[in-house]
């Protein structure tokens, strides 16, 4: 039986955050879904700097490329190598979300994230993950919080990365990405009956990593 931890929620919840802490706490592998969605789309900027209107044919052309997650470094590579453009630029920021709109991206990178899923147990967080990526993973859990903490932990976030950003645009990008990703026709952000559901608003908490860890816990004590 496989124990795998599906973490989804949207943008700046904290999930990742989360996650790795969860993982950490467990001895499991973190996988963060984003940083593969953040690759495509610098490599997309990469190829096409004048280009922001997100191609479709385009982004198709560059997906023959190989990108593969290394889960011990929590890195990606394309084609064999560095993406050297930085996965919190703000270019990429503003593209992310309709990049990972396309349905032949996120089959792409789905199937990266089945790859990795299929050889260990993993805490995996996204968009997507309990419902698409890993439908039966053991536990799935569903991270929420106010958009206007979520923007101040990105602007912070984007600040340690040494990208200045205001938190009126972070906002913006934040509202429409929460747009995007729940309308989307292939895999919306959606949360279902099966999530264990977690406000997350409280910066600096880590009740909601014992609060994960406790029910986990508990299924693995009773599972079969």
């Amino acid at each position: 039986m496989k124990y795998d931890i599906a973490i989804d929620g949207p943008s700046g919840s904290g999930k990742t955050s989360i996650g790795r802490a969860v993982a950490a706490q467990l001895g499991l592998p973190f996988v963060d879904s984003g940083l593969l969605y953040r690759a495509m789309t610098a490599v997309y900027v990469e190829a096409f700097p004048s280009d922001m209107t997100c191609d479709t044919a385009r982004l198709v052309a560059l997906l023959e490329g190989d990108m593969r997650y290394d889960v011990a470094t929590g890195t990606v590579s394309y084609r064999g190598g560095a993406i050297s453009m930085g996965l919190h630029d703000p270019t990429v920021e503003q593209l992310v979300s309709p990049v990972s709109a396309v349905p032949e991206v996120r089959r792409a990178v789905n199937r990266e994230l089945v790859r990795i899923a299929g050889e260990q147990d993993v805490v995996m967080a996204g968009r997507d993950i309990g419902t698409t990526v890993l439908p039966q993973a053991f536990l799935k859990v569903f991270i929420t919080a106010d958009r206007a903490v979520r923007a101040r932990r990105r602007v912070a976030q984007l600040a340690a990365d040494g990208v200045t950003a205001s938190l009126e645009d972070v906002l913006a990008n934040i509202e429409l990405r929460d747009t995007i990703d729940s309308s989307r026709q292939d895999s919306p952000l959606r949360c279902t009956e099966e999530y264990l559901v977690v406000d997350n608003s409280v910066d600096g908490s880590w009740a909601v990593v014992d609060t994960i860890l406790a029910e986990y816990r508990r299924r693995r004590s009773h599972a079969v």
